[in-house]
């Protein structure tokens, strides 16, 4: 008796969070109660026309504690697990965003704790790194060549205006522009860090002649990458080793001329930027190396609410980083990317010249956010397209999941989908494309200048 007074009183309590802090920013919402037979409306602004809300129906009444302890990874999380309804995730995801500080303030203040405890998780060392690049690419090669286009590159696409050009197109664009940034040439040997499945190593020793060396923490992708090389029949060019960056081994010459590391930097953790860069700036040659990186930033800063904000002076080192270290959002870090940090652009310019002592100077910067959130919308598309091979995978390799948890699979990746494309389309995450020179460049002659060699 006493039990279900105190879990009514929970649920009663979490409502009213809920309900005042959708009222305070008059939310688009329609929220509907349909744990019983009896269908409730629990908030609907009566201003707003249907057709322009987000229509959440509660199924269980465990969404109101995960809603009250955290509410971005509360919402997944039930989201994930059936326990709301919502077709309309993206406004959801606009409304979060642009209202961050007053959905944060509605919480219950146990989300502090929430969010306190992330400052205790395992840091990014070369272990735990391997085992939370193998908790998201080692999922299963026959996930990732369901929803990713055929080529299997698994970063942003660099999309031209033709609204009707293929995903696959728009990545072969972007592995061409990276090759043409590093300035590779038939001499050279390229280290590609985060190699992937392979994709931009053979393109550049297809195009250009050069050697390439690709390293990875998974397996999986070892082994296809293995496989494609063979398939090309570069395998006298081209090696893929199984390895930690801060493990790569050094070439017969000594340095490798050219560096490119895609989608790679998100994975290196906030206390490992600076050594991320030093390793690079010491396997990279001294006298004309080129390094190019790409992948996401963070470009806004982390709002608090009032609490936080009040308990700043008693955790001031916990919060200064966090302050100038952003992290990946509760649900990315717990599904999607285990130990993922998104730096802002500044970081990174600080952690390049700080790993590099100064000897690599900046020379481009490319920002293709808004083609990164066209990109997952790709990749959602495939997804849902390819369900049933993806489907089979899944149950094939987990023959004891329940009807619940293959819906739980599939939702945890359209969640995440639509998830980070909000991000993007709201300019909260960029995706940035660094080239950087060793310090100072070597000459270079004036005939045939082309400013878009630049």
């Amino acid at each position: 008796m006493l039990l279900t007074t105190v879990t009514q009183s929970f649920q009663s309590c979490a409502l009213r969070l809920v309900k005042d802090t959708l009222r305070r920013i008059s939310a688009p919402v329609k929220l509907i109660d349909n744990v019983s037979e009896e269908e409730k409306i629990l908030y609907d602004d009566s201003e707003i026309a249907d057709s322009e809300k987000a229509i959440v129906r509660v199924k269980d009444v465990n969404f109101w504690k995960r809603a009250f302890l955290d509410f971005d990874l509360g919402f997944a999380e039930s989201y994930m697990f059936q326990e709301i309804e919502c077709d309309q995730l993206n406004k959801i995801f606009d409304l979060y965003i642009q209202n961050s500080a007053t959905f944060d303030s509605g919480s219950s203040p146990f989300h502090l704790i929430v969010r306190l405890a992330q400052w205790w998780r395992p840091k990014n060392s070369i272990e735990n790194a391997r085992s939370n690049i193998a908790s998201h690419y080692d999922t299963s090669n026959g996930l990732f060549t369901n929803f990713l286009s055929p080529d299997l590159n698994y970063s942003c696409a660099h999309f031209t205006r033709d609204v009707t050009e293929p995903l696959q197109t728009a990545q072969r664009r972007k592995v061409h522009y990276m090759i043409k940034k590093a300035r590779l040439q038939s001499t050279h040997h390229l280290l590609d860090i985060g190699c992937g499945w392979g994709d931009l190593i053979i393109e550049a020793a297809r195009l250009t002649g050069c050697k390439a060396t690709g390293i990875t923490l998974s397996e999986e992708q070892k082994s296809l990458a293995d496989e494609r090389i063979r398939d090309a029949g570069l395998q006298d060019r081209i090696r893929v080793l199984l390895c930690d960056y801060r493990n790569a081994p050094r070439p017969e010459s000594g340095f490798y001329d050219r560096v490119i590391s895609i989608g790679m930097f998100e994975h290196v953790g906030a206390e490992y930027m600076d050594q991320y860069f030093e390793v690079i700036s010491q396997l990279l040659s001294p006298r004309d190396g080129v390094l190019v990186i790409d992948g996401i930033t963070k470009i806004q800063p982390v709002l608090y609410s009032p609490l936080e904000a009040c308990m700043k002076n008693e955790i001031s080192e916990a919060w200064q980083f966090h302050e100038t270290n952003p992290r990946m959002g509760d649900y990315i870090d717990r599904y999607v990317f285990p130990g993922g940090y998104l730096p802002t652009p500044n970081i990174l310019f600080e952690s390049l010249h700080r790993g590099s002592k100064g000897s690599l100077e900046v020379s481009s910067v490319l920002n293709s956010g808004p083609h990164y959130g066209k990109t997952l919308l790709g990749w959602r598309d495939n997804f849902l397209a390819n369900w049933e091979d993806i489907r089979s995978d899944f149950c094939g390799r987990h023959p004891e999941a329940s009807t619940k948890e293959v819906e739980a699979y599939r939702r945890r990746w359209l969640y995440y989908f639509e998830y980070c494309e909000a991000g993007f389309r709201n300019r909260i995450l960029g995706n940035y494309t660094i080239c950087a020179v060793r310090a100072p460049e070597p000459v270079v002659g004036y005939e045939g200048l082309d400013i878009g060699d630049a």
